[in-house]
């Protein structure tokens, strides 16, 4: 079979090719794009350069742009390929990935073309319906859609009124999610952590859970996307820590040979723009999932976003309390000082944690105190709000008893 080629485009601009001779995959730099003035890397693993990198290399930044697990396979059977097939499902859904990256056919137009179909809730909300079996919509003519992750959801564009599908290669403003079927009020449960996150200082996306016609869904607005004067929406460029570090997707997670806190805060240290703040930023990341109980907090949940010359840390996402439910596997996802268990960590753990990512204990120990403090003030308000607008889902008292149980333990690790 003669090698198959797709273009890959930041934006608009066409930055080079991914190749496909048989099962191995390689990715070229553009030599044009390379002359072009300050030109942008696809990666920290993907540096600038004129030869072409990989099999290896070319898929652990690519495969990170496509959906995980089930989702993944269903896609495949949705498009005819293999799930293993990371140029066919990049052929079939790339338009419109996570970032500025799409992957098209390479004399494709370098202008946005397609256009966004307006769909009314009702249709839309059966499309939700519809996601576990036709995931990203993949399959539909002109829908080219596709995110990381294990979970149902859909991109659209909202203009905070109405609903939109992007076609072609526009981009999309927000991502719905719909409830995770194996727990219970999911939805309230992600937009409670996403919002309290932002009540205490954690850079997160706005968000909300909303009614689409009879059907409650997570909404969040998309940080990678910003809008000109000209009032045009226009991706920027992201990339996951599994991308930046050259990890498949498969492994992202610390026991699978993923990164854990040392590698993370080591990542932010020598490719952030802003080092000292990103660094405390995640370290407030870190001890929050602790206090709330997110124990899914892994590599793929962490970015660096490029926008105006400068490499940051990305705002979060994914901020779910998974300790509400009790059959879940609640085994921190990067261990933390050695310790895999929250419910035995302690001060020896704490100091461990705070050599692994070079931040004083003092200042471990005051951030911790701090967010408690932060917590404790904004959760009885959002509690109450919460309470109120979802007429008292039984969620909500499971998550009150796991920042109570979570904020003693963590009051007691301050104190010594």
């Amino acid at each position: 079979m003669a090698p198959q080629h797709l273009g890959v485009f930041l934006n608009n601009t066409k930055t080079g090719i991914l190749f496909r001779d048989g099962a191995q995959l390689s990715f070229l730099y553009d030599i044009e794009y390379l002359a072009t003035r300050l030109p942008l890397p696809l990666s920290r693993h993907l540096p600038l350069r004129t030869d072409p990198f990989s099999d290896n290399d070319t898929r652990a930044f690519f495969a990170n742009l496509l959906p995980e697990g089930v989702i993944r396979n269903q896609v495949a059977r949705q498009v005819g390929v293999s799930a293993e097939n990371v140029y066919g499902l990049l052929e079939a859904i790339g338009g419109d990935c996570a970032g500025a990256i799409s992957v098209r056919q390479p004399e494709g137009s370098i202008e946005n073309d397609g256009s966004y179909r307006l769909i009314q809730q009702e249709a839309l909300c059966e499309e939700l319906n519809y996601l576990p079996a036709h995931p990203f919509l993949a399959g539909k003519e002109g829908v080219r859609l596709s995110l990381a992750g294990a979970q149902n959801k859909l991109p659209i564009y909202f203009d905070g009124k109405d609903y939109f599908i992007p076609e072609g290669n526009l981009p999309s403003s927000h991502i719905l999610k719909t409830a995770i079927l194996q727990l219970d009020n999911s939805v309230v449960n992600e937009a409670f952590c996403m919002n309290l996150a932002a009540m205490v200082g954690l850079p997160v996306p706005k968000s909300s859970a909303v009614k689409i016609d009879d059907q409650l869904v997570f909404m969040v607005e998309r940080y990678d996307r910003q809008y000109e004067k000209d009032g045009k929406l226009t991706r920027l460029h992201q990339e996951d820590f599994c991308q930046a570090l050259g990890i498949i997707p498969e492994l992202k997670y610390e026991k699978e040979g993923g990164p854990g806190f040392k590698e993370c805060f080591k990542l932010v240290e020598e490719w952030s723009s802003e080092p000292l703040l990103d660094i405390q930023n995640l370290l407030n990341w870190s001890l929050f999932n602790f206090i709330v109980g997110n124990a899914d907090a892994h590599g793929k949940n962490l970015s660096f976003l490029y926008a105006g010359g400068n490499v940051r840390l990305a705002p979060f996402y994914d901020i779910i309390s998974t300790a509400v439910y009790e059959r879940v596997n609640n085994k921190f996802a990067m261990k933390m000082g050695g310790q895999k268990d929250p419910r035995y960590l302690q001060e020896s753990d704490l100091k461990h944690f705070a050599t692994d990512i070079e931040v004083d204990i003092r200042t471990v120990k005051s951030t911790l105190g701090d967010l408690l403090k932060q917590i404790d003030a904004a959760s009885v308000q959002l509690f109450d709000e919460y309470n109120e607008t979802f007429h008292n889902p039984a969620i909500l008292d499971a998550f009150r008893r796991v920042i109570d149980k979570r904020a003693g333990k963590a009051k007691a690790l301050v104190a010594k």
